[in-house]
């Protein structure tokens, strides 16, 4: 009976500090905002030129685009790579304005690379904004790694080349941050 109490008692002592633990490792990711997003996007199939009477339902793959300037959570910059897809059919005149935006935004998974080395998986959503076809907002969890449960919230702004959209089919933009990229 004695050995039965000790157990006890060394079990009630041990739990407290496993749990205080856990705390400390949560609460060191619980979230940041970086001021800077840059990056580009590449459409597949290409976006069809206005005037063209086509639409399609393109990938928009992202490679190599970066966010700095974050505060919180122990990370100060990242390396993001993205796939989303249209599940409405779209093209140049439905993307700048000529038609009402599909009943189904374009969703995917954007995934964070941070600075020490953790990973950050989103499942996001392009929310279009109003009056602003150049635009895009983001909405997301962040589905697991560094950060998980976290809610992700940012509108980027995006520019395709020169021509682009009215003379030849959009293939790829670049954007940048309109608002910063919190995760919170």
């Amino acid at each position: 009976m004695r050995h039965g109490v000790r157990f006890l008692m060394a079990t009630a002592l041990v739990l407290p500090l496993g749990f205080i633990a856990t705390q400390g490792v949560a609460g060191a990711a619980g979230g940041t905002t970086c001021k800077h997003s840059s990056g580009s996007a590449t459409f597949k199939p290409a976006l069809p030129k206005v005037g063209s009477g086509t639409t399609v339902k393109p990938k928009v793959i992202v490679k190599k685009a970066t966010t700095t300037g974050c505060t919180g959570g122990g990370v100060t910059s990242g390396a993001i790579t993205s796939v989303t897809k249209f599940h409405d059919p779209t093209s140049c005149d439905i993307l700048l304005g000529g038609g009402p935006p599909g009943p189904h935004p374009p969703t995917g998974t954007l995934t964070t690379t941070w600075n020490t080395g953790t990973t950050s998986v989103a499942n996001v959503t392009l929310n279009p904004v109003t009056d602003q076809p150049t635009q895009t907002h983001i909405t997301g969890t962040i589905a697991s790694g560094t950060f998980s449960g976290k809610h992700l919230d940012q509108t980027i702004s995006f520019t395709p080349k020169k021509g682009d959209c009215v003379s030849t089919d959009l293939v790829s933009v670049t954007f940048k941050e309109v608002t910063a990229l919190k995760i919170s």
